[in-house]
């Protein structure tokens, strides 16, 4: 076993599950507007915590440890598709461009709840604002469902519980082949 997931990133990750299903949960709802806005404000708080542990950590809580690249993504996805796809021990270059895509999406929606709550702030285009929050809300939520899809899929797929792995941190190392493979896609 190899211990990737470092206890701030499952906790960050753990809280923000939290967080985005309390707001989403009260979303519609006036009786609960507090909660849900006290929850849209943890989830902004988490994403910049992890956005600045990223840019900080090492290993494979770093940013430069997963990078963003559609070309990787979409050739992962493919040989997905034909059962020949790659294990890596951290993110995959799939899921890496969903992260990318969930931490800016949850910030814009994050952002668009707020200056919505605070009557558009300098911004008087309050239809404009409550659209944004909405539709990036949607997206957040459709890039939480890909997410979810993702590890199960990769789950069954290399035989490894990676749900498992963000709650101890340990996951599978992978095996000589693998590594190598890794190398030559990278």
């Amino acid at each position: 076993m190899k211990y990737v997931w470092d206890p701030f990133v499952r906790i960050c990750h753990w809280s923000l599950v939290i967080a985005f299903s309390v707001a989403f949960y009260t979303h519609s709802s006036e009786w609960h507007r507090l909660i849900h806005v006290r929850a849209g404000y943890v989830a902004g708080g988490l994403l910049i915590a992890r956005i600045v542990w990223g840019l900080m950590k090492t290993g494979y809580a770093s940013f430069d440890s997963f990078p963003l690249n559609p070309m990787h993504a979409a050739r992962h996805i493919y040989r997905v598709l034909h059962g020949n796809a790659k294990r890596y021990v951290g993110h995959n270059p799939a899921g890496s461009l969903v992260i990318y895509a969930m931490l800016a999406t949850g910030l814009t929606a994050v952002g668009s709840g707020w200056l919505v709550f605070n009557e558009g702030w300098l911004i008087d285009q309050p239809e404009l604002l409550q659209a944004l929050h909405h539709y990036s809300t949607w997206g957040w939520l459709i890039l939480v469902a890909m997410h979810i899809i993702g590890v199960v899929t990769e789950s069954i797929l290399h035989k490894d519980n990676l749900i498992r792995a963000m709650i101890t941190g340990c996951k599978r190392e992978s095996r000589k082949g693998e590594k190598q493979a890794r190398q030559k896609i990278i």
